[in-house]
């Protein structure tokens, strides 16, 4: 190399190494793919323990998000929100949009911008920090998390941000509490929710949902809504149960299948303001989605069917189609700045000017990143069962019909109480895992 290229270049060759090595690095979506293999085998605690060793930064908000989301999927739920905790303050730390991250966008990549997680994962963790405080059996907790959701939904004031899943989790928690008429107010938020964004999220009002609003307006005594409301869902046989001293309500929530993941993909798309082709790299969902396994819950007398109340593949996909504009306007503005820069560099030297193109190639990656173990659906039930430990199992079955896995259980029912049980279902756990757990 020549005394002129070490003396003029000496600053540039270093940060091109630099920046080279960021490009470098792998996308989120091949970073996490062991982490999914492993729940894909039904192996959530070889999951976990991936994501323990190689995920060491307390700061990075994914990496607190999927080490929380394991941790519950292996039972440790105070381990879980102790980590969703540090998410959550993380991501309000962010809130703002940081000038050095909009800048770093636009001259390296949008994978190097602090992750704080799209709205949808925003309000979800709430949701999932108040499931595990209702495992733990602390009502309170679980209320306040709601209440901080709901805080955050009004913060962004558009109604199709609204969680309907999240309105409907907190009726059930204010119910649980004894607060009915909150209870109403959630309910009534969570229909409306449910049919504004049906379009978007192919789920109707649930079943569940319309019973337990007219139960509630027959208790308070609103005769006039809930005969409206009867005949408008086409429950005319329906009869509010009510609870006794020998029985009380069990709510099933399943966490089922895993949502969709990131990958890149590349175009080269022309631009008018350097009148040449320039490369731009963006994230998208190569596959759609395959149906989950249905899942029922089967007690000592009865089966009932799981519904669908939260359908996060299309969250997920569709946060990622509202993001695309800005998404490709950042992309197209970084081409055009690395393309400036390495024809300025050529100019100078044809080596400076290799080299920055090639700095450029290796950088322009898209940014993949999502909380790729939160589940594709969340399912539930709620039935009404006898006093006293029962036994109850979720049987996963697929598409002949045929039961492929079960998830059992016993649960103590209280009088007149709510309990309530979350689990997740991803793919069956080995038989060898039983046998090593066992010994």
């Amino acid at each position: 190399m020549s005394t002129a290229i070490c003396s003029g270049f000496p600053g540039r060759i270093i940060l091109v190494l630099l920046v080279l090595y960021l490009g470098g690095c792998a996308t989120y979506s091949r970073q996490a793919s062991s982490m999914r293999d492993n729940l894909l085998i039904g192996r959530a605690d070889l999951a976990r323990q991936t994501a323990e060793e190689k995920d060491q930064d307390q700061n990075d908000v994914l990496a607190c998000l999927n080490k929380g989301m394991l941790r519950r999927m292996t039972n440790d739920y105070v381990g879980s929100n102790q980590i969703f905790e540090i998410a959550k303050q993380r991501m309000e730390s962010l809130y703002g949009v940081s000038i050095s991250d909009a800048a770093a966008s636009v001259t390296i990549n949008d994978a190097v911008r602090d992750y704080k997680g799209d709205r949808y994962e925003q309000i979800l963790l709430h949701a999932y920090m108040a499931m595990n405080y209702l495992q733990l059996g602390e009502l309170d907790s679980a209320r306040v998390e709601i209440l901080q959701a709901d805080v955050k939904m009004m913060e962004w004031g558009e109604q199709p941000d609204e969680d309907p899943f999240v309105r409907y989790l907190a009726g059930m928690i204010y119910e649980a509490l004894g607060e009915d008429d909150q209870a109403l107010v959630s309910y009534r938020k969570a229909m409306g929710v449910y049919i504004a964004t049906s379009n978007e999220q192919l789920i109707t009002v649930p079943v569940m949902l319309q019973m337990d609003l007219l139960r509630l307006l027959a208790d308070q005594g609103l005769r006039d809504e809930y005969r409206k409301l009867k005949s408008e869902f086409g429950l005319a046989n329906f009869k509010p149960a009510e609870l006794g001293d020998d029985s009380g309500e069990l709510i099933i929530i399943l966490n089922n299948g895993l949502a969709p993941i990131r990958e890149e993909s590349a175009i080269m798309t022309f631009s008018p303001e350097v009148q040449s082709n320039v490369r731009i790299a963006f994230p998208v969902y190569k596959y759609e989605s395959a149906p989950v396994n249905k899942a029922r819950l089967k007690t000592s007398e009865k089966l009932f069917d799981l519904e669908t109340v939260e359908n996060i593949d299309r969250l997920a996909r569709q946060a990622l189609d509202e993001d695309m504009p800005l998404v490709m306007a950042r992309a197209i503005t970084r081409a055009v700045v690395k393309y400036q820069s390495q024809k300025s560099a050529h100019e100078q030297h044809a080596l400076a000017g290799l080299l920055l193109t090639v700095t450029n190639l290796a950088t322009e990656r898209a940014d993949t990143r999502s909380w790729t173990t939160l589940p594709q659906e969340i399912q539930m039930t709620r039935v009404v069962l006898p006093v006293g430990q029962q036994d109850v199992s979720i049987e996963i079955v697929n598409a002949a019909g045929r039961v492929i896995d079960s998830i059992d259980t016993s649960v103590n029912i209280l009088p007149r109480q709510h309990s309530f049980l979350t689990r997740h279902w991803i793919a069956p756990v080995p038989v060898k895992t039983y046998i090593a757990n066992s010994k």
